[in-house]
């Protein structure tokens, strides 16, 4: 008797004072699809709590992060799990194992492996949980994310995937294009990568500026090189406009030989520093 008794005590010393649960109700639940060429955003409002977001942006892999409208306080760890509603018996619950609860609007961010794992199980009605600290000292938390109406937006949030960019601003932002020796001709790998440059820049309104600069290696007389870096620089200029990137955009320069990328003292490096380095800027 008197062990049992110390065992409750203990079980409830060891529980958290306060605890919450936040789930939206059947008739609550709402998935909300945001599609864009560069962006599917596939998300649901948790009353109180915050959103629980899919993402996939243009050039990047799958994520899911919760977005807090309180921010978190302090570090933990949080529990995952998948939960079976009460009217589908036939699905067993698992846990997914912990991961890290860190400070901020977004505590929780979950890479391609377990967020697909989360939509696999709203695709059968299944619950997506997770156990987190609370705001306060002995606070616990559990968040659940509801498979009522998923299925509709996913759907839409599919198509969303099959239209998306095949490149993103970090992907593209600085791309280094490299020429043979003594030649300033846009054609393979230059153009496909100049192809995707000029897309990009259509799509997204908040690239303001495209810096294109001219270089060459050491080989040869440095006029001979200023005029080459200034033909591969024009040539780059040219090759964006004609893809319909307005010319005001554009900021051209060149510098021979002056600005190596790497030391001229090998085929290698050389081979390098025989570019142009085409920068966007927001």
């Amino acid at each position: 008797m008197w062990n049992k008794f110390l065992f409750c005590v203990l079980l409830l010393a060891a529980a958290p004072a306060l605890a919450h649960t936040y789930e939206a109700r059947l008739d609550q639940s709402v998935w909300n699809l945001e599609p864009s060429p560069l962006k599917c955003r596939l998300w649901q409002a948790v009353p109180n709590y915050g959103e629980a977001v899919f993402e996939v942006n243009a050039g990047e892999s799958l994520r899911f992060y919760l977005d807090l409208y309180r921010p978190a306080r302090k570090p933990g760890q949080a529990e995952l799990l998948i939960t079976a509603p009460e009217w589908r018996g036939e699905l067993a619950s698992r846990p997914l194992g912990k991961t890290r609860f860190e400070p901020g609007r977004r505590p929780i961010e979950l890479a391609e492996e377990v967020a697909s794992t989360l939509l696999a199980g709203l695709q059968v009605g299944m619950t997506p949980a997770f156990v987190h600290p609370g705001w306060g000292a002995q606070h616990e938390v559990s968040v659940g994310v509801s498979a009522v109406n998923f299925l509709s937006a996913y759907n839409g949030y599919l198509s969303c995937l099959a239209g998306l960019y095949p490149a993103g601003f970090d992907q593209l932002q600085q791309s280094y294009l490299h020429f043979e020796t003594n030649k300033y001709g846009i054609r393979g790998a230059l153009k496909e990568r100049l192809d995707l440059i000029a897309g990009y820049v259509a799509l997204d309104p908040s690239v303001r500026r495209i810096r294109v600069d001219g270089h060459t290696d050491s080989r040869g007389r440095r006029g001979h090189n200023w005029e080459l870096s200034r033909l591969r620089a024009k040539a780059v200029e040219e090759y964006l406009q004609a893809q319909g990137v307005p010319a005001d955009m554009i900021d051209m320069r060149y510098h021979g030989e002056g600005r190596p990328a790497k030391r001229n003292d090998s085929s290698g490096n050389m081979a390098f520093n025989r570019r142009v380095l085409v920068r966007l800027e927001r």
